[in-house]
């Protein structure tokens, strides 16, 4: 980076408290004549899309990495929020621990994409889900590529709660800070609407947790205009 240090985490950018942490770091807030831009030109993907997807990646949370497994599901729920079903999706993982990948799926899915896409061509009045090939379901491989799971219900237990199915078993789905907050998990919310600290804690809000009255004055001191509440539709969303 000329003129100074390479910041792959954008550190110049944090604002911080200006004293050690007595004095809470201040605050911004998201632009909703932006997020609302953003909605409305196309660049948030709500979910409606009417063509064949094969979500193929190599699972890679055990490394430092920003390509998290859960953007594949979170994908499936808007989907799914969308059409109220994900047949026109298939989900793949390729187990690359450890070390890094050593095996691809990529040939195959171009197999599969184009017999997919063939049915399609061939069944028009069919839907993208119903030319679907049998091989087009949801599976998960190991390190050397061979097959370990296949079906509709290799990923049961994120999206719903049923018990974790043969995939979802062996490529555990991490959170985000968001949503053990209490966020969604399509994360289709950039701004939240707020209520006051002491509603969010007779509600519920933090779980298990019941902070004292020294607690409650340090939530209210770093976030004076009130928490999340994620019962409400988000701002800026048309």
């Amino acid at each position: 980076m000329p003129g100074g240090t390479f910041d792959p985490w954008s550190s110049r950018n944090m604002t911080l408290s200006p004293d050690g942490g007595k004095t809470p770091a201040p605050r911004t807030e998201g632009d909703v004549g932006a997020i609302r831009a953003a909605y409305e030109n196309g660049l948030v993907f709500r979910g409606r899309v009417d063509i064949p997807i094969i979500d193929w990646r190599h699972y890679l949370e055990d490394q430092l990495n920003m390509h998290n497994t859960r953007q594949s599901f979170v994908s499936r729920e808007r989907i799914i929020e969308a059409s109220g079903d994900a047949d026109n999706q298939a989900i793949w993982f390729t187990d690359a621990r450890p070390g890094g990948a050593q095996a691809g799926q990529i040939a195959v899915a171009f197999a599969v994409m184009d017999r997919w896409m063939a049915g399609i061509r061939e069944n028009p009045k069919r839907t993208v889900g119903q030319n679907k090939p049998a091989d087009a379901g949801d599976r998960c491989f190991g390190t050397d590529g061979r097959l370990i799971a296949s079906g509709p219900h290799v990923w049961d237990g994120i999206l719903d709660d049923r018990a974790a199915g043969a995939c979802t078993r062996l490529f555990p789905i991490h959170s985000t800070s968001r949503v053990v907050a209490g966020g969604p998990f399509d994360q289709d919310m950039f701004k939240c609407r707020l209520q006051p600290v002491d509603r969010a804690v007779a509600r519920g809000g933090y779980g298990s947790w019941r902070p004292g009255a020294a607690e409650r004055a340090r939530l209210k001191q770093i976030f004076p205009t009130g928490v999340c509440d994620y019962t409400k539709p988000p701002v800026g969303r048309p």
